[in-house]
């Protein structure tokens, strides 16, 4: 069973119109959207080695895995 933070990613996506890849890889810009960024803002920091978590690329597009983007959401530094 998920997480109550993988359910609430879930269905922000689902009203999004956005189904995950398999192995749960959601693109760029809804990422961004979960996160509260701007989509361009996300896309410069990777583009700079400073992407604020882990992506998977897919040709010239980032993918970024639920697992991660739930992490992200959740922990904070110490």
């Amino acid at each position: 069973m998920s997480d109550p933070i993988e359910t609430e990613i879930r269905q922000h996506l689902e009203r999004l119109g956005v189904i995950p890849l398999i192995g749960g890889l959601v693109p760029e810009p809804a990422t961004a959207e979960l996160l509260g960024y701007a989509p361009s803002y996300l896309r410069r920091l990777a583009a700079a080695g400073l992407a604020p978590l882990p992506f998977v690329r897919r040709g010239n597009r980032r993918f970024y895995k639920i697992d991660d983007i739930r992490r992200f959401a959740t922990e904070t530094d110490a």
